[in-house]
């Protein structure tokens, strides 16, 4: 048998070096685009990793102190927050040198009739600011000021709103409903919100000082 010697393919200089520029861009481009996705692409799915476990957290908090309400308010024990509000109202709309009685969780103003119910004495929106503090990532003591600042103060502006929702019945009575139920509601919803990004300004600035 006669040995078959494969034929060299011999090629010219110029081709062989266009193509071995055009290996070397095509390498270069994978190498772009494999950098672009680890840098977009892969640092997103961690800030979106971040923002699922921040929802989890905060949807996890909201059902515990849910929770905790509907148990407290089986044994009756919200009773004392709602004769508490009515006695706080009385006593800020009798300074004003109104006739007020009250009696427990209602109470009466220049004959007008007002019942403080669970949604008056702030507790929902305190349930929603809180589970939104706890789930943030901060240190413990960072978590415990924001809530020492953000609950108070949303109850004293529970307090105010119930002040305009009492005027508001004494002087404009077909008023009434609408305040309580469209303006002072939504309005209410934006207090939690304005109060919860001052609680992050105050961490960014104590971190700034550190």
């Amino acid at each position: 048998m006669r040995k078959v010697e494969k034929e060299k393919i011999n090629i010219p200089p110029c081709i062989y070096f266009l193509f071995m520029k055009r290996m070397k861009a095509t390498r270069k481009g994978e190498e772009k685009r494999k950098t672009f996705m680890e840098k977009y692409f892969f640092a997103g799915a961690g800030e979106n990793k971040e923002a699922l476990k921040y929802v989890a957290l905060f949807l996890s908090f909201c059902v515990a102190f849910y929770l905790v309400y509907y148990f407290l308010t089986l044994r009756g024990s919200l009773s004392l927050l709602k004769n508490l509000t009515a006695s706080i109202l009385g006593a800020v709309l009798s300074l004003s040198g109104a006739e007020v009685v009250v009696n427990g969780a209602a109470l009466s103003v220049n004959g007008f009739g007002l019942e403080i119910i669970d949604e008056c004495t702030a507790v929902f929106s305190s349930i929603v600011y809180s589970a939104c503090v706890l789930a943030y990532p901060t240190t413990l003591k960072n978590k415990c000021l924001g809530i020492a600042f953000g609950v108070p103060s949303l109850y004293a502006i529970n307090i105010l709103r119930l002040i305009v929702l009492t005027l508001v019945g004494i002087s404009y009575p077909d008023m009434f409903e609408f305040v309580h139920v469209y303006l002072w509601q939504a309005s209410f919803i934006i207090f939690v919100v304005v109060i919860f990004l001052l609680w992050l300004h105050f961490l960014s600035t104590r971190k700034n000082l550190c």
